[in-house]
């Protein structure tokens, strides 16, 4: 019952800090964050840390609905009109960050080698919540918004076969006896299993929507699978993330006109689950870890920022991407959140010696990335002049708009 009422107080101070914060030209998320901050245990603590981890299934079933909704805006038709962009710019804005990074704390502030590393695989996770909620917020549309939603898909996926990669690497460096080969293949096989467990679903998502006319019917279907997909996957230490985005993707891509009805009743529904949850990261953030961040941090924060941005606008013009996604697209890839604090959480077990240099912080610039990385998203798509180009964001390709 006390998590019903903090819930309750949750969705209407959420509403409060949303028109606050639209007074001040910033986005929604922004918002939500700060109001976490403010409720939770860095400030106020109405939300203690009890009341926080209670809120951790809201987490998984936000993200679960995010990927879903960013896989059903990857249509093959959609990625055909991006091009082969998106791929050079996936790859150099996660290869910019994660050589910038390696090489500034190591030469700039002697950093060890394996240490600076890691730091630079975790340097690659975008947060594809923030971008995606500032991008219907704003109800943008055009070249920027379709190149960034397909990168913020495949970045995630990047960076987890990258992480995996230089955390078997460091782990030589520190002398451990470990198998390169199966700790290279593992996280490919585990992109393998989350790209065809989503697919498989999407399928059967598909298949049975067809059969039902109801509204009501299709969302139960459409909330069920994605709910079990999420939680299964994070069962099996698979990323919900990619089982969803994956699902979302196959579901447009087997039957775009049958699966719009789908995406929008679920669109109907969802933002009270973000406010939600984007109130309760906020709380999960704690401005005391500001003071952890020294200079290993700013070194981290700059140098990540630079390589995200010379890293997309390289990937841009090799690709030969419109001027507008070179020029702006970098700016979208700020935000860091979920997966850069679990990837430092699996570090844990890896390398405990190392958790006392990486984690602070990891966490503090997760702050700073987090309230500034969504005014950021909204300034790319300003620039680029994409913003209330679409009348419904999220089914635009469904609806031929």
């Amino acid at each position: 019952m006390q998590l019903v009422f903090y819930l309750g107080l949750i969705l209407l101070l959420g509403l409060t800090a949303e028109k606050i914060i639209y007074r001040c030209k910033l986005p929604a998320v922004t918002g939500y964050l700060i109001l976490g901050m403010l409720i939770g245990p860095s400030l106020l603590n109405i939300l203690n840390t009890s009341t926080v981890a209670n809120l951790a299934p809201i987490n998984t079933i936000a993200l679960g609905l995010i990927a879903f909704l960013i896989g059903g805006e990857l249509s093959l038709a959609n990625l055909r009109k991006c091009g082969r962009s998106v791929l050079w710019i996936t790859f150099s804005q996660a290869f910019g960050a994660f050589f910038l990074v390696t090489l500034s704390l190591y030469l700039l502030v002697n950093i060890e080698l394996p240490v600076a590393l890691l730091f630079g695989a975790i340097s690659c996770a975008t947060a594809p919540a923030a971008v995606m909620m500032v991008l219907r917020e704003y109800r943008a549309k055009g070249e920027l918004t379709d190149n960034l939603l397909a990168v913020v898909a495949l970045d995630d996926a990047v960076c987890l076969v990258l992480y995996a990669i230089v955390v078997a690497a460091a782990k030589v460096m520190v002398g451990e006896n470990i198998s390169i080969t199966a700790a290279i293949l593992r996280p490919f096989w585990e992109l393998a299993v989350s790209l065809l467990a989503g697919a498989i679903a999407g399928f059967f998502l598909v298949w049975l929507s067809k059969k039902m006319g109801e509204r009501d019917d299709s969302l139960i279907l459409a909330l069920g699978v994605i709910f079990l997909l999420a939680g299964g996957a994070e069962l099996v230490g698979l990323s919900p993330l990619l089982v969803c985005m994956s699902l979302g993707f196959s579901a447009v891509n087997l039957a775009p006109g049958e699966t719009g009805k789908i995406f929008r009743i679920i669109k109907s529904l969802d933002t009270p689950v973000y406010l939600m949850f984007f109130v309760a990261a906020g709380a999960n953030l704690h401005l005391s870890e500001l003071a952890k961040l020294g200079a290993v941090g700013a070194v981290y924060v700059i140098a990540r920022v630079a390589g995200k941005v010379a890293g997309a606008g390289l990937g841009g013009l090799i690709g030969r991407a419109a001027p507008v996604v070179r020029k702006y697209l970098g700016l979208g890839l700020i935000p860091q959140a979920g997966v850069a604090i679990g990837l430092t959480l699996l570090l844990q077990n890896d390398f405990p010696a190392f958790v006392r240099i990486i984690t602070p912080v990891i966490l503090a610039s997760v702050v700073i990335y987090e309230i500034v990385g969504p005014f950021c998203v909204k300034v790319a798509i300003s620039r680029a002049g994409e913003v209330n180009k679409a009348e419904d964001y999220t089914y635009v390709l469904q609806e031929g708009v």
